[in-house]
């Protein structure tokens, strides 16, 4: 039997500008008469909205999906004087404005995270021109990770080699600024839809939210861009797997992780240890 009613992927974007096609917010969702829907908004403050309406007007529970980071190593909680992932999200939702026109101050975040570090912080890749604004941000990958700075990789990265680091925050593969952007907007989630995070906390609530990574699913080219066929297969798979009762199974893989992977850095659902 199925555990969840509805089915939802959302490739995120950190875009400084409104943006359609490819390289931009595309959502997936599978409804529970398995008609499939596809959106693009212009903008992350449409996106949320949409996706606020979605999990609002659903029959039955979602499983939402993200694609990106939901947690950190946890040296950087240390360095940043926080416990756990709760309140590095607070954090996050507090400091981060992301306006409706896609204007954001990630760098200006990340400026400040980097100051808190005796040596230099973790994060890397401020834009050109700097002006001096973020003086604490290095332009090439900085040295010293795993040693003074915090690992360079979750767990999950080192086990899946092709994800990119949490830390780039501009040029290609640039997750970093992605998870500096979407953590805020799953946080804005939970406080308004009963929402539980994977692997976090225990998965009982209408809507559970978890971190996806699209280029571990088979992809069919039916549409003309790849994050639309992305988005597409990982509401399809989730759905196959839940119909043959092995969602149930992967989702419990908290048991098995060690204790930071469910208390700071996050995993990866549908990936194996």
């Amino acid at each position: 039997m199925s555990i969840f009613n509805n089915y939802l992927a959302v490739d995120w974007s950190a875009n400084s500008k409104p943006k359609i096609g490819a390289d931009s917010v595309w959502l997936a969702w599978l409804s529970n008469t398995c008609e499939l829907s596809l959106f693009n908004p212009r903008t992350r403050f449409d996106a949320l909205n949409m996706i606020k309406r979605l999990l609002k007007d659903a029959d039955g529970r979602v499983l939402a999906g993200f694609d990106f980071p939901f947690g950190y190593p946890k040296v950087f909680f240390d360095g940043l004087g926080l416990l756990k992932w709760s309140d590095l999200w607070t954090e996050l939702f507090e400091r981060i404005i992301d306006s409706t026109n896609n204007n954001n101050n990630r760098f200006e975040v990340a400026n400040y995270f980097n100051s808190l570090f005796p040596e230099s912080g973790p994060f890397w890749g401020h834009p050109m021109p700097n002006d001096g604004r973020y003086i604490n941000i290095p332009f090439k990958k900085p040295v010293g990770y795993g040693c003074f700075l915090p690992n360079e990789k979750r767990s999950i990265e080192a086990l899946i080699k092709s994800t990119k680091t949490v830390w780039q925050l501009n040029g290609a593969g640039s997750v970093g600024g992605q998870a500096l952007l979407g953590i805020p907007i799953v946080e804005s989630l939970r406080k308004s839809v009963s929402t539980s995070i994977w692997p976090f906390e225990s998965s009982i609530s209408k809507v559970v939210c978890a971190e996806i990574y699209p280029s571990m699913y088979k992809i069919e080219n039916t549409e003309r861009i790849k994050d639309a066929n992305q988005v597409k297969a990982v509401v399809k798979r989730l759905h196959g797997l839940d119909v043959k009762g092995e969602l149930e199974q992967i989702m419990s893989i908290p048991s098995k992780l060690k204790g930071s992977e469910c208390t700071h850095e996050g995993w990866i659902l549908g990936a194996v240890n």
